[in-house]
């Protein structure tokens, strides 16, 4: 998909003095390309978490001011851009959804592959971790959440669990609450293997042989 990103910006920011911002920078590698590609584009590259900001300052560090890089929240563009003193840009480009470095990361907290801390918040230096939301929100919230965001049909047994199960002893890691999505359910039994014998197999009848009528022969005169 990136060359077909930069192939569909191409007439709008391959001028000299265009301005083109990447919404959604992560790692910086679609910036990099668009600064390679057009050597008189200016980047504003925008994303809320600042570790994210730090790894691709660092790639983009080779071109200078020519990327200026903010830690916002792509909705607002608007407010970045009159900070900065840009009345309009030629390029807007978005990528949306969790990237693999959030996902590759356990200290994030959103896989589960490893057991890690339930934070799960694109900017870890604001809002409250996904700890919290399963250990304060009341449980007919949780269960419009499971819903609305995770379409998951057992909403209401595994809110059920949760709350249950955090009177005990708040959440804090994913392992206990992937055990307890486990736990609340089970997938359905395999379905038994047939166990009526399969009929005996027999050979092709040829067609005097198939039909059940007993055959009747006739004399022939000589």
């Amino acid at each position: 998909m990136l060359q077909r990103c930069l192939d569909m910006l191409a007439p709008a920011i391959e001028r000299p003095g265009a301005v083109v911002v990447d919404c959604t920078l992560g790692l910086g590698g679609h910036s990099e390309a668009m600064l390679a590609r057009f050597p008189e584009v200016r980047l504003v590259g925008l994303d809320r978490d600042k570790e994210a900001l730090r790894l691709s300052g660092e790639r983009l560090a080779p071109y200078g001011d020519r990327a200026t890089l903010v830690h916002a929240v792509y909705d607002e563009l608007p407010e970045v851009l009159d900070r900065l003193g840009i009345p309009e840009v030629d390029g807007v480009l978005f990528d949306l959804g969790v990237s693999s470095m959030q996902l590759d990361e356990a200290d994030r907290g959103f896989a589960y592959a490893q057991d890690a801390p339930l934070d799960m918040r694109m900017d870890q230096t604001t809002g409250i971790s996904a700890a919290e939301v399963l250990n304060t929100y009341p449980a007919g919230e949780l269960v419009r959440i499971l819903r609305a965001y995770g379409e998951e049909k057992q909403a209401k047994r595994i809110v059920s669990a949760i709350v249950r199960e955090r009177e005990k002893e708040p959440f804090g890691n994913s392992a206990r609450l992937v055990e307890l999505i486990r736990d609340s359910c089970p997938r359905p039994p395999s379905a038994p293997a047939a166990t009526r014998p399969s009929a005996p197999s027999r050979p092709c009848a040829s067609r005097s042989t198939a039909s059940s009528k007993p055959s009747r022969t006739r004399s022939r005169r000589p």
